[in-house]
């Protein structure tokens, strides 16, 4: 990898898979402490307990939001990056950067 567009590619890709699964994780982590909150209130939990397990929750569902928003903005760059460097196509590195950015696609649509 002596090509310096290369390592960025490696770069910007390895920062849009993070921020993938940062977001799947967050969005995991809200479902998990929602079925937490169910379990709970059906074996009649205290008051107290109740509410600071929704304030878990809140805190955990403004995280998606903005996780959201970092993986939109990295996943622009990385694809007009790719876009810009397309006679690097025929390398390893451009084909899964291109994977990367399906995979981060589709985690935006959930």
């Amino acid at each position: 990898m002596t090509d310096p567009r290369l390592r960025q590619l490696v770069i910007k890709s390895g920062v849009v898979r993070r921020l993938t699964r940062e977001k799947f994780c967050y969005a995991k982590e809200v479902r998990t402490e929602q079925t937490r909150l169910e379990k709970f209130k059906g074996e009649g939990a205290d008051d107290h307990v109740l509410r600071k397990q929704e304030e878990v929750i809140q805190e955990c569902v403004m995280m998606v939001p903005d996780s959201k928003r970092r993986l939109q903005k990295e996943l622009e760059i990385l694809e007009k990056y790719l876009a810009d460097e397309q006679d690097l196509k025929e390398t390893e590195e451009y084909s899964k950067a291109a994977e990367i950015v399906q995979a981060a696609k589709a985690e935006l649509e959930i």
